[in-house]
């Protein structure tokens, strides 16, 4: 009987995601690294440069056996982090959570407006339109002067959205 594959959380060195993620590719091992692309400007010249968006941090989906031999066998030097209620246990991302993140990360700008006083702190909502169709989240914050929502998506990411109130519906 075989491991299912599960998304783990690794630790990294400093500026290592992007090698660590070669060297999982060219081992036939998924993984992810969020990045976002911003506009830098030098004293000759603006440039387009990819950044990391969680420094010092690489999502690994293969089996625990896998996961545990990185390091020993592949030399790739990660650590993963724990689960907060059991210490003894790894941090372990649902698929589908890793693929609302993905998404969220890969849409445009990775900000939208919510222009709309009908939602409070706690409620459960869903984005109806769009490119982040599809992603339930929960609501922790709303800033109605900023017309921003911030919306905790499950365990994995809080982020500031903005959307108009036809792109969002609360959940019951």
């Amino acid at each position: 009987m075989t491991e299912a594959k599960c998304w783990y959380v690794a630790k990294t060195r400093a500026k290592q995601e992007r090698a660590i993620y070669l060297k999982l590719t060219n081992l036939g091992i998924e993984s992810y690294v969020p990045i976002r692309t911003e506009l830098r400007n030098w004293h000759d010249r603006k440039k387009k440069v990819d950044v990391v968006l969680i420094p010092n941090t690489i999502f690994i989906r293969t089996q625990k056996s896998i996961a545990f031999d990185l390091h020993n066998l592949h030399g790739i030097q990660v650590s993963y982090l724990r689960n907060m209620a059991d210490k003894n246990m790894l941090m372990v991302i649902p698929d589908y959570q890793m693929e609302n993140f993905q998404r969220f990360i890969n849409a445009t700008n990775g900000v939208y407006n919510v222009e709309s006083d009908v939602f409070a702190k706690g409620d459960r909502v869903i984005i109806k339109s769009g490119q982040l169709k599809g992603i339930i989240g929960e609501l922790i914050d709303v800033s109605v002067s900023h017309s921003k929502f911030l919306i905790k998506l499950d365990t994995l990411l809080a982020c500031s959205v903005t959307l108009s109130p036809d792109d969002v519906e609360k959940l019951v």
